[in-house]
């Protein structure tokens, strides 16, 4: 069973305690022969192998192109254009490659099932934690998880299979929501990089969960209606912490029609109602004061 903590106006979302489910760079005009210098000693730099400036073909935002299959231009913008055909072969850092230890694989260099099963076994390390209440601890072993089991939206929906998916969908939902759950629990720390801080974890929050109720309007196998209402429930506390009341009540009317209502929503859609009254209050703190200045200062005028 889901139970919701005691919220107050800058800390009053909580969690759910139940045990968890399942840099490229442009070349600087350094790195160019600039046409004055082409201009003057053509020969020379043509037996350098420096086209001549005529055949410096460029975009509208001055980079040169790739003409006939060749990629014209120094050493140093040749490899940025090759890091932009194969980017693959980029070196380009994703985030999660900072939980990696030394010696451990990425992503990219394995086979389908391992990054997969990699994700299912830190899943369950993270459970461990989690069932021991190190909540940070057990963030770590899921965002390490995802950064395995994750694929970018062209491979998931182009390059995967249905089986596929579907295996993709079950290994990488339940690391999402689990993960979520621990980023909203008070004792929460960022332990490291790149688990977000303690101001932007909503936003972390909101992001996963989304993720996983896009997943849910696709129709997705290997979805379950619970998940989509931990989804729901989760980014309806996200967005109340975030002050965003108005669509924090669509979640939480969301799974409510979908979970039938539980004791946990109701908790939480309490405290939803009493976040908008404070707001109300204060709208109407802030505007009655300015209003009852406005007519002090009519009646000033007249007199």
């Amino acid at each position: 069973a889901m139970e919701l903590s005691e919220l107050s106006k800058d800390s009053r979302v909580s969690e759910l305690s139940a045990e968890p489910v399942s840099e490229l760079s442009h070349m600087s005009q350094q790195d160019e022969p600039s046409s004055n210098e082409i201009a003057e000693s053509p020969g020379k730099n043509e037996a350098k192998g420096i086209a001549p400036v005529e055949e410096y073909e460029r975009d509208a935002m001055g980079r040169i192109l790739v003409c006939d299959g060749c990629i014209r231009g120094p050493p140093a913008h040749v490899k940025n254009q090759m890091d932009l055909l194969f980017p693959d072969e980029a070196n380009v850092k994703d985030e999660g490659e900072y939980l990696l230890e030394p010696g451990e694989w990425k992503r990219n260099d394995m086979f389908f099932e391992y990054r997969l099963k990699e994700g299912e076994d830190l899943r369950l390390k993270g459970n461990e934690l989690f069932k021991q209440g190190k909540y940070s601890e057990a963030a770590v072993f899921y965002r390490k998880g995802l950064y395995y089991a994750a694929f970018d939206e062209a491979q998931f929906n182009f390059e995967l299979q249905d089986n596929h998916r579907e295996y993709v969908v079950k290994t990488i939902t339940p690391l999402r929501l689990n993960y979520c759950l621990c980023l909203l629990k008070d004792d929460y720390r960022p332990l490291r990089r790149p688990l977000p801080n303690l101001e932007d974890r909503f936003t972390e929050i909101i992001h996963h969960c989304t993720e996983v109720l896009n997943l849910a309007d696709q129709k997705q196998a290997g979805l379950q209606d619970v998940d989509r209402v931990k989804a729901l429930y989760r980014r309806g506390l996200a967005r109340m912490a975030k002050d965003d009341l108005d669509r924090a009540d669509q979640d939480l009317r969301a799974a409510a029609q979908l979970d039938g209502g539980g004791p946990d929503l109701r908790r939480a859609m309490e405290t939803l109602r009493e976040l908008r009254k404070e707001q109300r209050d204060r709208q109407r703190a802030l505007w009655g004061g300015k209003l009852a200045a406005s007519s002090s200062a009519d009646a000033d005028a007249d007199a």
